[in-house]
């Protein structure tokens, strides 16, 4: 059975500030798992709280050993990459470009922005992607 035996005053109050405090409920979730082990809890009685399992618990507790709080966050770059950028000149060019083109056919507009896509993006979608747009530029 493994469990966090050695924590400084120091690492637990910045465990606990972490994991009491509003932000990511993951990061929350690992610093609380760390201070119920140091406390003595089993990975078992880890496992049934958080409602993870056991690798979750061990990997929490390797990363905690190797890098503190750091290493318990995520990781950017996590996460599905969004299909269209504001950054993408070229992007937002063909969307403009497939407005102007169809101003009161957004299926017409959708099949004309799709055709230049290597992953094919919904209605849904491109009207978000529209807002965000409308919402950058003025």
């Amino acid at each position: 059975m493994r469990a966090i035996k050695n924590l400084s005053p120091e690492e637990i109050k910045q465990l606990r500030y972490f994991a009491f405090q509003q932000g990511s409920s993951v990061l929350q979730k690992r610093c609380q798992c760390i201070i119920y082990s140091y406390y003595g809890l089993s990975a078992r009685e880890l496992m049934d709280l958080f409602n993870v399992d056991r690798r979750s618990i061990y990997n929490w507790m390797d990363r905690w050993e190797e890098g503190g709080i750091q290493a318990l966050k995520d990781k950017p770059g996590r996460g599905v990459k969004p299909k269209l950028s504001l950054e993408c000149q070229e992007q937002v060019e063909r969307i403009k470009q497939a407005f102007s083109l169809y101003p009161n056919n957004m299926h017409l507009a959708l099949k004309y922005v799709n055709s230049s896509l290597t992953v094919p993006i919904s209605r849904d979608t491109l009207r978000r992607f529209v807002k965000r747009l409308q919402a950058a530029s003025g």
